[in-house]
């Protein structure tokens, strides 16, 4: 048997390796004019943190994580409320080859640009004031 048949068969089966943590934790800008800097909960961000998907006026726990074969992927139950419902989908998350996320869900995908970490953002001229302002105060010795 080729390897691509066996390949479609372990799929068409459902086997799949054990899953493996797909780095999709963090913020996401939902929109292009989402402010990464704004609060959690702010409008046109995303967030992922401990199995959980928040943003867009609802909330899911993510469940059942499968690693798809061959892939930088992973399907998700979706366990979701939001607007006074309930619901549940199958969703997948794979990095995106020009980073961020791509989520495909219920057949539309999506693609969420990742907000840099606090430490990756760029200096802004008040930041760049505030470290030559703490490299200019002589250090103190404690008595």
């Amino acid at each position: 048997m080729s390897k691509h048949r066996l390949l479609a068969a372990f799929l068409a089966l459902g086997i799949a390796a054990p899953a493996a943590a797909l780095e999709v934790e963090g913020r996401y800008k939902a929109t292009p004019e989402a402010d990464c800097a704004g609060p959690d909960d702010a409008e046109g961000l995303i967030r992922i943190e401990g199995g959980i998907f928040s943003g867009i006026r609802s909330r899911c726990e993510m469940r059942n994580p499968v690693n798809v074969v061959g892939m930088n992927a992973q399907l998700f139950d979706m366990h979701c409320e939001g607007e006074n419902e309930t619901w549940t989908e199958r969703a997948l998350f794979m990095e995106g080859a020009e980073g961020g996320l791509i989520l495909a869900w219920n057949g539309y995908a999506f693609r969420y640009e990742r907000c840099p970490l606090p430490s990756e953002e760029p200096a802004t001229e008040e930041t760049r004031a505030e470290d030559a302002s703490a490299e200019e105060r002589p250090e103190t010795a404690a008595d």
